[in-house]
C-alpha cells in the first residue's frame, strides 16, 4: 500500500479529483443516498477549487480522495465532499482528509466545522459522532427521497 500524503488541491487536480469523487459516491448511491459528488465533472471540480478551499489525498502520484471547505460566517466551516476512492476505502484515507480538514479550520482561527450527511446512511453519522460531531438540526432535501441532518464539531473556543 502506497503512503498517503494529503495536500492542497490545484486547478490540475479537477480530473482526477473528478474521477475520484464519482467512484466514493458511487457507494451511497448504491445505498439510496444519491448525491451530486457522484456526477462530479472537471469542470464542476475545478470550481471547487477557485471558490473554496479543497484537500487531495494522493497515493503516489493518483488521487484517491479529497474534502472541501467553505467558511460559511465567522465562526463556522462548512465541510463537504468528503469522498475517497473505492479502491482505497477502508485504509484511513478518509480520516486522514478529516483530521487535515479540522486542523485547517482550527489553524485559520474557526472554532466550529459542520457538515451535513444522510441521518439514515448506514455508517456516516457514526462515523462522525465517534469524531466528536454531534447532531445540531436537519437538513431537509427537497430534491431527494432522504433528509439530512447537520452535524457540528467544536474545534476551538471563540474567534
Amino acid at each position: 500500500m502506497t503512503e498517503v500524503e494529503i495536500r492542497r488541491a490545484t486547478d490540475a487536480d479537477a480530473e482526477a479529483l473528478a474521477r475520484a469523487y464519482r467512484s466514493a459516491y458511487e457507494e451511497n448511491r448504491r445505498l439510496g443516498f444519491p448525491a451530486k459528488a457522484e456526477s462530479a465533472t472537471e469542470r464542476d471540480v475545478s470550481e471547487w477549487i477557485r471558490k473554496s478551499r479543497v484537500y487531495v489525498a494522493e497515493a503516489g502520484d493518483e488521487v484517491v480522495g479529497g474534502v472541501r471547505l467553505e467558511a460559511t460566517d465567522s465562526e463556522r466551516v462548512k465541510l463537504s465532499r468528503l469522498g475517497v476512492h473505492e479502491n482505497r476505502k477502508g485504509e484511513g484515507v478518509g480520516s486522514r482528509l478529516l483530521d487535515r480538514a479540522e486542523r485547517a479550520v482550527r489553524d485559520w482561527g474557526y472554532a466550529t466545522i459542520w457538515l451535513t450527511t444522510p441521518e439514515d446512511h448506514p455508517y456516516l453519522p457514526d462515523l462522525y459522532r465517534r469524531r466528536g460531531y454531534e447532531k445540531t438540526g436537519t437538513h431537509p432535501l427537497e430534491y431527494r427521497e432522504y433528509d439530512e441532518i447537520v452535524m457540528e464539531k467544536r474545534v476551538r473556543e471563540g474567534r
